[in-house]
C-alpha cells in the first residue's frame, strides 16, 4: 500500500508491463510479491499468494496448489504424463528425444502444455486465478527434469549416466512457457546422480531422519524407483526400473491404473 516502501532492487520486466494500469485500477493499493529483492508480481489488496508444487513422474504428473500464507493445500490433482505417447519408459523417451532437435522440443512442449492445464484446473477447483501463483517448484527423475528444461538427454542413456546439471535451479517460469504470475520463478531441486533425480531429493528432505541411530530405508516407487539406505548420517542411494508393474507390460490378467481399470462398483448398506 502507499503506507509502506518496498525493499526491492528492481521489478521483473513482465510485471513492469502491467504495473502502471494495475496500480491505478486498484486505487494504488496492492500486494507485492518480492523475491530476493525483485518484484515478481502484483495483486490487489487484499489478495492471496499461491504456490504450485509439481511432481513430474514418468507416467503421472501430480500438482498441488498451496496457500503460501497459511501453508494449506487448496487443491490437488494427478494427470497422465502426455510424454508417454512418445515412449512409455525413460530410455524409449530418451531415444525419441535424440532422434532430432525437434523431437526433444516436442517432448518439452507437450509437458509444459499439460502443466499449464493442470494449473488452470487446480485454480478452478480453489476459486483462484493462475496469476495468483507467485512461486512454483518441480521435482522429477533426471530424465524428466532434463526434458522439461530442454536439456540434452543423450548422455543419460550411456554409462555413467551423467546429468547435464545436478545443482538446484531457479528459472523464470515464463521462459519455459508456464503461464503463472508474470515474474514467478520455477525452482527445481538438485539431482543426485544418474537417474536418481530431484524427486528423490524431495523424498529425503520430507521424510528421512538422517540423524537416527537406527537403519532406515526410504523408497520412492514409480516407473523409475529410487531406494535410499540411511545409517548413522550416511545415505546410499540407487534406482531401478519398475515400469512394467505400472505400464502394463506383458500383464496377462489386468491392466495399468487407467480409465477402465474399475470393472464394477457395488455399494452395500447404503
Amino acid at each position: 500500500t502507499g503506507q509502506h516502501r518496498l525493499h526491492c532492487n528492481h521489478v521483473d520486466f513482465s510485471a513492469l508491463h502491467k504495473l502502471s494500469p494495475q496500480l491505478r485500477s486498484w486505487n494504488w493499493q496492492c500486494r507485492a510479491s518480492v523475491r530476493a529483492g525483485e518484484v515478481i508480481a502484483l495483486g490487489p489488496w487484499p489478495s492471496r499468494q499461491l504456490g504450485l508444487a509439481i511432481d513430474l513422474g514418468t507416467s503421472k504428473i501430480s500438482g498441488y496448489l498451496i496457500d503460501l500464507g497459511s501453508g494449506q493445500t487448496l487443491a490437488a490433482k494427478g494427470i497422465t504424463n502426455p510424454q508417454a505417447s512418445y515412449g512409455a519408459d525413460i530410455i524409449s523417451r530418451i531415444s525419441y528425444a535424440v532422434k532430432s532437435p525437434g523431437k526433444g522440443a516436442r517432448l518439452q512442449k507437450v509437458v509444459v502444455e499439460a502443466l499449464n492445464q493442470l494449473a488452470i484446473d487446480l485454480c478452478a477447483e480453489a476459486g483462484a486465478e493462475v496469476e495468483e501463483i507467485v512461486d512454483a517448484v518441480a521435482v522429477g527423475n533426471t530424465a524428466m527434469h532434463h526434458l522439461l528444461l530442454g536439456l540434452p538427454v543423450g548422455q543419460l542413456a550411456l554409462s555413467p549416466f551423467v546429468p547435464a546439471v545436478s545443482r538446484a535451479l531457479d528459472i523464470k517460469a515464463g521462459n519455459l512457457g508456464l503461464h503463472i504470475a508474470p515474474g514467478a520463478y520455477l525452482h527445481l531441486l538438485p539431482n543426485i546422480a544418474g537417474f536418481v533425480g530431484a524427486d528423490h531429493t524431495a523424498v529425503l528432505l520430507a521424510t528421512a531422519d538422517t540423524e537416527s541411530k537406527g537403519m532406515t530405508i526410504a523408497i520412492d516407487i514409480g516407473t523409475n524407483t529410487e531406494v535410499s539406505l540411511i545409517d548413522s548420517g550416511k545415505i546410499v542411494t540407487t534406482s531401478c526400473a519398475s515400469g512394467p508393474a505400472f505400464e502394463g507390460w506383458h500383464i496377462k490378467d489386468g491392466m495399468p491404473a487407467a480409465s477402465g481399470a474399475i470393472e464394477r462398483l457395488r455399494i452395500v448398506n447404503d
